[in-house]
């Protein structure tokens, strides 16, 4: 009796320390059943505010919004993986993009490093580097599932090189003939922005999206 009635307490007491955790860390939104809780919403803010060298306390209630629109974007796109074929990032390749924003980072903002960054984030450089691991995920996803169905012919490289290229003092030197597998590739990706728009356009229109805070925009105060 003693020990069933221990074992009783302890289900007890479990019982609103589970509640809290629920209160504490409630769901933001539900992706075709999969759960994006408000903690991972305050990371992504945080995260992109790092990124930007802006200050949590001016965050805006549209950057919170904008942030939880893309954390649904990336949900969707994640749902892709599991059925497309691309190349995922090699672990040098996710730590030479660390590196790359590190160093990028303490060149823009030279009184404040990235170490010392961090913590005021409420960040970790693990965080940094599993954000940068989906990002990268994510866009081999877009480039292989999107790339092939783009066309850039030569009428539109040199429609290109003639408005932004040859009429610039700057690139006199550079020919036609040189500029033009940059020239390509920078036209695939604004045509691949394109398309992904609708394609995230489509994704959404197919998904059950539920989001559960009372409204995302006007949720008040800095992220914790």
């Amino acid at each position: 009796m003693i020990e069933r009635a221990a074992i009783l307490g302890l289900f007890l007491v479990a019982v609103p320390v589970l509640h809290a955790g629920e209160v504490l860390d409630g769901i933001a939104v539900t992706v075709n059943g999969h759960v994006i809780l408000q903690s991972d919403w305050q990371d992504e803010v945080r995260y992109e505010c790092f990124v930007a060298g802006c200050a949590l306390q001016n965050v805006t209630p549209q950057d919170r919004k904008a942030a939880l629109d893309r954390l649904i974007d990336q949900e969707l796109l994640r749902e892709q993986m599991g059925s497309a074929e691309f190349k995922p990032p090699s672990p040098e390749e996710v730590e030479k993009q660390v590196e790359g924003v590190k160093a990028d980072y303490d060149r823009d903002h030279g009184a404040q490093s990235w170490t010392t960054a961090l913590p005021r984030y409420h960040l970790t450089e693990a965080d940094i580097k599993n954000h940068i691991e989906l990002e990268l995920s994510q866009l081999s996803l877009v480039d292989a599932h999107l790339r092939p169905s783009i066309q850039v012919d030569a009428v539109e490289v040199e429609a290109y090189y003639k408005d932004h290229l040859a009429s610039s003092a700057a690139n006199q030197q550079i020919s036609l003939h040189q500029a033009t597998p940059k020239i390509r590739e920078l036209l695939t990706q604004q045509k691949m922005d394109e398309l992904l728009s609708s394609w995230l356009e489509g994704l959404h229109s197919q998904a059950q999206i539920r989001i559960l805070v009372p409204d995302s925009a006007e949720t008040q105060g800095p992220p914790q």
